[in-house]
């Protein structure tokens, strides 16, 4: 079994007393886990996804993935398996961290005769970051346990729905947080330190609390949602947002276009 290194999060406090903080998403950077963690992810975790069925829901939400795809977040490929590649166009891959697309890149290997009708490119970029993402559009998005990592995961979000070419387009999300129970979510709680720094992950974040911020509001909508695992784990189908275009004939020779959600 490994060993979680123990850390400590410290602060100077006016009369220079040193305090121990607690780790949150904002004094703690969860890059150098990853980092860390790329070549045993796939051995460490293979054995839990598959006693809670995970294997299953990504095969469910995956095989839906069409047209042009961008899948961020990628880590290790887990997903190369749950394409149908006679649905995808393209596929585009993206991670952060290079050991975790470098992981990726070597499983992709034993797929390349699976994807010989398709394009597929591996590039460096961080969802939460959009000016990091191709300025190209998608008819799907992809991405499996990435928002309980995201610096901004509501603004993850958002840059998944920009990255869309249209509201016929689909945002394909697999994710997991809090609980609908408040025992459970007690123990995430109790217990968050000492996961993210093993893993990297914030896996007490509230995932469907996310769409109901105005920013995430104005850009995406939920399709369809299930629930897993004691309400922990979150499969969603979201689009973007459709934009209503109106036009106001004014007495003046040019009218004024509004747009509404």
């Amino acid at each position: 079994m490994t060993q979680v290194k123990k850390m400590k999060i410290t602060a100077k406090k006016a009369d220079g007393t040193i305090v121990e903080q607690q780790v949150t998403p904002n004094n703690f950077d969860t890059s150098s886990i990853w980092g860390q963690v790329a070549d045993r992810y796939d051995s460490e975790i293979g054995w839990d996804e598959k006693v809670m069925g995970i294997g299953l829901l990504r095969r469910w939400l995956v095989g839906q993935a069409k047209g042009d795809v961008l899948e961020v977040s990628t880590g290790t490929g887990r997903n190369f398996d749950y394409y149908k590649p006679n649905q995808v166009d393209s596929l585009t891959v993206t991670d952060d961290h290079p050991s975790m697309l470098q992981a990726a890149q070597s499983k992709f290997k034993q797929y390349q005769t699976k994807f010989h009708n398709t394009f597929v490119s591996f590039q460096s970029a961080n969802v939460d970051r959009p000016e990091s993402l191709e300025k190209k559009r998608y008819d799907t998005v992809v991405d499996t346990f990435g928002l309980c990592s995201c610096g901004d995961p509501a603004g993850a979000l958002v840059s998944m729905a920009d990255a869309c070419k249209s509201d016929e387009s689909r945002i394909l999300l697999l994710e997991h947080g809090r609980s609908h129970y408040d025992w459970l979510n007690r123990l995430l709680d109790t217990n968050v330190d000492q996961h993210v720094k093993k893993w990297g992950c914030w896996w007490n974040r509230s995932i469907m609390d996310l769409f109901e911020e105005d920013r995430v509001k104005e850009k995406v909508e939920i399709v369809s949602v299930s629930r897993w695992h004691f309400g922990t784990t979150c499969y969603v189908v979201a689009k973007p947002r459709k934009l209503r275009l109106i036009c106001i004939v004014a007495s003046s020779p040019l009218s004024a276009c509004i747009i509404f959600d």
